[in-house]
């Protein structure tokens, strides 16, 4: 099968995003930093800005990387409640359409802004001369949804597996369209997807926590 057809490029393009992926989730281990997350972050992020202007392409990844586990982490510890999750995976889809059918994503991608270098990550790409990126802000997500998995008692396994099909699903989508595609509703469709009975589970158990609470 020929690399530069639809299908062939989808398939030389999925193991980045499996490596990717499995990268990321194994830091989940650093949630224990607690709010020592952000001073990694920012030593991860001031990496990746330093390789990318030494043109360090494996450095950068693994920088931004890293960065995007952090930030995700910290951010998901920081949610006190499973109303907030909820009303955070509804959102993101709505702004993620916005941005990148019509807002500040769009606009920089058409005006070929060297942020574009800072914004995505460039994952790796086996037997193809070509470029497959992922927004940073995406697997801040992928990230955060681990730690609400660890911080809720989700189903951390089947919730990694689901949002890595899910970015797999959106790069098949790109391509298909030939157009870029917003990573984050899917990847929000798959984790409440994959936990939607103990989400409503630990939702009412929240509920009758605060009523009980608030009688007290």
């Amino acid at each position: 099968m020929a690399a530069d057809s639809d299908a062939g490029l989808a398939l030389v393009f999925v193991l980045g995003f499996l490596i990717a992926c499995a990268f990321v989730s194994t830091l989940s281990f650093l949630a224990g930093l607690g709010h020592r997350l952000l001073f990694l972050a920012l030593l991860a992020g001031l990496a990746s800005a330093g390789a990318i202007v030494a043109g360090w392409g494996t450095v950068e990844l693994l920088a931004k990387l890293v960065f995007a586990a952090s930030a995700g982490l910290w951010i998901g510890l920081m949610l006190t409640s499973i109303s907030q999750i909820l009303l955070i995976s509804g959102l993101i889809i709505i702004v993620d359409f916005y941005s990148v059918f019509l807002g500040p994503t769009k606009k920089i991608i058409e005006s070929g802004s060297n942020w574009i270098d800072y914004l995505t990550i460039n994952l790796p790409v086996f037997g193809a001369p070509a470029v497959s990126r992922l927004g940073v802000s995406d697997m801040i997500f992928f990230s955060l949804f681990i730690a609400c998995s660890l911080t809720y008692r989700l189903r951390r396994v089947i919730t990694v597996l689901a949002m890595t099909v899910s970015f797999i699903g959106t790069m098949i989508a790109g391509i298909a369209f030939n157009k870029g595609v917003p990573a984050l509703p899917l990847l929000s469709i798959s984790f409440v997807s994959a936990n939607a009975d103990l989400l409503y589970q630990r939702f009412l158990e929240e509920q009758n926590y605060n009523k009980e609470k608030h009688i007290g």
